[in-house]
């Protein structure tokens, strides 16, 4: 071009140029774009989806009268310029474009989300490649709409950090966003076939910054697995209420739900700290006499259940379990401690020295993550013989079978014969009372029971507080627990064996009672002649 002609050329002809072009848009004459070879341009339509279907199109109305919602659903993959909206930026203010792409049931869609703010009027069709989209009516909204109800916010999280094993607790905790207009709201519990679920503390309620802003309702629980696997922890359903008027309305909804995953643990003992330890009441006895061996465990962050103490067997020596106690509690800074005493009396059937074996756990440190042996080392005990009766090994004592026998035969021939095993069960509890041994009185006396008292009932005899009894016999029986739980070193069982004769047939406990104690110490004999 010469310059004669550049300078003849006005300066405003290309903004006409564009204002034309502007223009052919809007009436639909928008001009075809030159196909691409080997890729697809942003107007340009796949050559897969020449016999599509059309695009789906729909408006949804947003909460305020003024917004609406355009949905546009095509098939294959566009660009995001593929769709020119321009009729819509004449009469609404369009908000940020959104762009999914997905896959369907008939293959590859792109949809477009459009914001749209503005008065509803009928619009001319969008274009898509060679596709004109006709927009559908605007959607008629209720000229007497109620109001919304209150907006509740709930948000379920969990607080932990690391693997997760069966048996490692877990904090699941609750947010509920509650406002003024609420009314009475209720909680479900959380409830899950493969989860140990409890309570953790009380409710925490954070009030809002000013006067009638929403509070925040706190709630927590303590989860323990049972196995491992993924789980998906569904929340509990609140449900509430609110004035529309002078009416309550029902108000319910529920926080999404959590996806977990626990792993499978290479050893049943999961814990984060792991202690046991033992003691004694003495490391020598004499025979007759029982050492009390008491086990105590401290177990954090694990499920007590999990731990199982081996059994003693040791040749020569008997291991009588006296029940065991237990506690779990959870700690300000936020673990799970379980406990446990496991009570045992160790009796021996010669004289000498036992060595009682190590016992050995292993468990899972969740700290680290590796596996570690509790080793809970081996103890020596010792029984000497009883120097009271030197002779008592040598040969058994000469009048108290024959007594026996004596006072037995004539029973023999009364039609009484099922009660002969608990008048037996009470000769022995009056020989462990006559010997002051308090541990063998107790088992003695709790064996009399169940003979004494068969069936479901509650015994005449239980510990003092559980039924009333008599003076006597509830001050006895404080003496015997004395005893054996190691509060008081010396026991004298003569007034609870005359106490416990009221409990039995008459006149049968009273010669089992005089028989039992014929060879007694001169104290206990004593002591007996001033209780008649």
């Amino acid at each position: 071009m010469s310059r004669r002609h550049r300078q003849l050329t006005p300066p405003w002809l290309p903004w006409l140029l564009v204002t034309l072009t502007a223009a052919g848009s809007a009436l639909g004459t928008e001009p075809s774009l030159p196909r691409q070879k080997g890729g697809l341009g942003d107007g340009a339509m796949p050559s897969s989806h020449q016999a599509s279907p059309p695009p789906k199109v729909e408006i949804l109305a947003a909460e305020r009268p003024d917004e609406w919602r355009l949905i546009i659903e095509a098939p294959g993959r566009w660009p995001a310029g593929a769709l020119i909206i321009t009729p819509l930026l004449r009469q609404f203010a369009v908000g940020r474009v959104s762009l999914q792409q997905g896959m369907g049931e008939d293959g590859p869609s792109t949809r477009w989300l459009i914001p749209l703010h503005g008065q509803p009027a009928p619009l001319p069709p969008l274009r898509l490649a060679n596709w004109s989209i006709p927009l559908p009516p605007f959607p008629a909204r209720e000229a007497n709409t109620a109001p919304p109800p209150p907006r509740v916010m709930q948000r379920a999280s969990l607080a932990h950090e690391g693997p997760l094993y069966p048996g490692q607790p877990f904090v699941y905790a609750l947010h509920i966003t509650l406002p003024d207009p609420v009314r009475q709201p209720g909680l479900e519990e959380p409830a899950h076939p493969d989860f140990t679920i409890r309570r953790l503390g009380e409710d925490e309620w954070r009030p809002g910054a000013r006067a009638g802003e929403p509070g925040v309702l706190i709630r927590r629980w303590l989860f323990q697995a049972r196995r491992a696997g993924d789980f998906t922890l569904t929340a509990p359903r609140l449900q509430a209420s609110y004035l529309l008027g002078d009416r309550p309305q029902p108000l319910a909804g529920r926080a999404g739900p959590l996806s977990l995953h626990v792993d499978e643990a290479p050893v049943p003992l999961v814990a984060r700290r792991l202690t046991l330890s033992q003691q004694f009441t003495s490391r020598q006895a004499t025979l007759g006499e029982p050492i009390i061996r008491t086990l105590r465990l401290r177990l954090e962050d694990g499920d007590g259940s999990q731990v199982s103490l081996p059994e003693v067997h040791v040749a020569g020596l008997r291991v009588q379990g006296d029940g065991s106690q237990r506690r779990e509690r959870f700690l300000a800074n936020g673990r799970l401690l379980y406990e446990q005493e496991w009570r045992q009396a160790l009796r021996a059937t010669q004289p000498g020295d036992y060595l009682l074996p190590e016992i050995r756990l292993p468990w899972l440190n969740t700290r680290n993550g590796r596996i570690e042996q509790l080793i809970l080392p081996g103890q020596r005990v010792s029984f000497a013989p009883d120097p009271a009766s030197p002779s008592a090994s040598a040969a058994p004592s000469g009048p108290r079978v024959p007594l026996l026998i004596w006072a037995l035969l004539p029973l023999l021939l009364v039609p009484c014969r099922p009660r002969l095993g608990r008048w037996l069960a009470f000769y022995r509890l009056q020989q462990a009372l006559r010997r002051g041994d308090a541990e063998g009185s107790r088992h003695a006396l709790l064996h009399w029971r169940r003979r004494r008292w068969p069936g479901p009932l509650s015994p005449a005899i239980l510990w003092p507080g559980e039924t009333p009894v008599s003076a006597p016999m509830a001050a006895a029986l404080d003496t015997l627990q004395a005893a054996c739980f190691g509060t008081l070193t010396h026991f004298d069982g003569a007034p609870l064996a005359l106490a416990l004769c009221a409990y039995e047939t008459r006149g049968i406990a009273g010669l089992l009672r005089r028989v039992a104690w014929l060879d007694g110490t001169y104290r206990h004999k004593d002591h007996h002649k001033e209780t008649q």
